[in-house]
């Protein structure tokens, strides 16, 4: 009897060759495109293309209320509190892995396959995460704060292949999407700017006002918090003799905190809602990334109680944000990570 396996369906090229590798190497493949949000018809109707040319079942599955309460809400309110959210992390372990398993269950499947450029790799009676192959489009920084019991059901095919040779094979195969465009932005933006989706969502009065600070002295009122995060240069429409960046934002006061680039420097984050292995060493050393697009540092870890640690950078790093994920690594496989909290 076949191993029925759940895959994930985006329609576009990474997921639909993923559901034809499924398929190649015998299992039962069961597609689903979940939505997320309106205004997702096409992503529909692709996966439902994909599908189609697969020759393997597919159905739609609506979450649109789920993921309006799980991740926009929570977008909105990491802004309004100063911070800057990382809705790609924050949605994998709280939303989108969530959702699959129940699709998963309630189609008797025993696996979750999707199409991320990450690696899982076992680790003592578990699993972890580890790097993709493809530098260029590793996942493992947006997965790093993933669940161990989620770990255990989700399979990366794409894990140890280059998009270049995704793609190849997707033209190979005949498949539609092979050229298909990929989206860089937050989905649910949908190419909207930020900034006017906030204005969209969040009542003008509600949002904090304040002063720029500049070596203690108010330079000029800012138009709210939630539209600036820490590092920031453009877009602060302030006349000075150098470049000013945004060094921290005070959520309680309003005031935006400005300094040179290079005071926006922090030797160390704490972190919060952690996702670390409970038998792993309190204290040891470790590389971490503070934003996808960087390379990993030395540090040290200190994991600490109530799923909190504190991260020390081997040297100052440039603007670790509010909000943002620190993802920790041993080699190339992910040892857990944090959102953060405070930086020091």
């Amino acid at each position: 009897m076949k191993t029925k396996v759940l895959v994930a369906m985006s329609g576009g090229v990474d997921s639909t060759l993923t559901a034809h590798m499924m398929k190649e190497q015998g299992y039962e493949v069961q597609g689903v495109t979940i939505k997320f949000f309106e205004g997702q018809e096409q992503a529909l109707a692709d996966g439902e293309k994909a599908a189609k040319e697969l020759g393997i079942p597919w159905y739609a599955a609506d979450y649109t209320q789920f993921f309006k309460d799980d991740v926009i809400s929570y977008f909105i309110r990491t802004y309004k509190l100063g911070k800057t959210p990382n809705p790609c992390a924050w949605c994998n372990r709280n939303a989108k892995l969530n959702y699959l398993f129940r699709e998963m269950k309630s189609n008797c499947c025993e696996k979750i396959v999707t199409g991320h450029y990450a690696r899982k790799i076992p680790f003592g009676e578990g699993f972890r995460i580890a790097k993709g192959t493809d530098s260029s489009k590793d996942q493992s920084y947006y997965l790093s704060l993933l669940k161990a019991c989620q770990i255990e059901v989700v399979e990366f095919p794409l894990g140890g292949m280059v998009k270049t040779d995704v793609k190849a094979k997707a033209a190979e195969l005949g498949l539609s999407v092979a050229e298909k465009a990929e989206s860089q932005d937050i989905c649910f933006l949908m190419g909207e700017d930020y900034g006017d989706f906030l204005d969209r969502h969040i009542a003008p009065e509600t949002v904090k006002k304040g002063w720029f600070i500049l070596n203690g002295k108010r330079l000029k009122e800012h138009k709210g918090i939630i539209y600036y995060t820490v590092g920031q240069r453009r877009g602060l429409d302030i006349g000075y003799h150098e470049p000013l960046f945004v060094k921290s934002i005070d959520a309680r006061s309003g005031d935006i905190i400005l300094s040179d680039k290079e005071s926006v420097t922090g030797r160390g984050v704490k972190l919060v809602e952690c996702e670390f292995p409970s038998d792993h060493d309190r204290i040891f050393r470790a590389e971490v990334k503070v934003r996808y697009r960087m390379a990993p540092v030395g540090c040290l870890v200190e994991i600490q109680p109530s799923q909190t640690a504190t991260v020390l950078f081997d040297r100052p790093e440039f603007a670790p944000t509010p909000g943002q994920v620190a993802c920790i690594y041993k080699d190339d496989s992910v040892i857990g990570g944090g959102f953060i909290g405070d930086v020091f």
